[in-house]
């Protein structure tokens, strides 16, 4: 489990299989977007998962810096050819992620126009 001694929030993971599954707890703000990388990118990474789940079932805040964090992991998880779900989510960080789209993200989209080598014109 890793934990931000600042704030009460936590994230506790677990590979099953070829899943990996983060399981966050309290408020994911500035201050916590950190641990919540840190903690989550070694998923998906890990050449033995083809998946990767985030259980937010317990997360009672989301900040922008939490949405922004949830977003380059999904293009890292695309990237490197893994799903990614966000579960479980509460009321009000559920409207945080519709508001913003997160819902509808293309992650392959995003990162063909962002993070691909611009092509040569001819």
């Amino acid at each position: 489990m890793t934990a931000c001694e600042t704030s009460p929030f936590t994230v506790r993971t677990e590979r099953s299989g070829t899943r990996f599954v983060a399981t966050c707890q309290g408020e994911m703000d500035m201050t916590t977007c950190d641990v919540f990388f840190a903690a989550v990118l070694p998923g998906i990474v890990d050449t033995t998962t083809d998946r990767v789940a985030i259980d937010l079932a317990d997360v009672t805040f989301l900040s922008a810096g939490g949405l922004r964090t949830l977003l380059l992991l999904l293009c890292a998880a695309h990237h490197n050819g893994k799903s990614f779900t966000v579960h479980h989510t509460q009321p009000q960080v559920r409207r945080v992620l519709d508001l913003f789209g997160f819902t509808t993200f293309k992650a392959g989209l995003v990162w063909e126009t962002t993070m691909s080598p611009p092509s040569p014109h001819h």
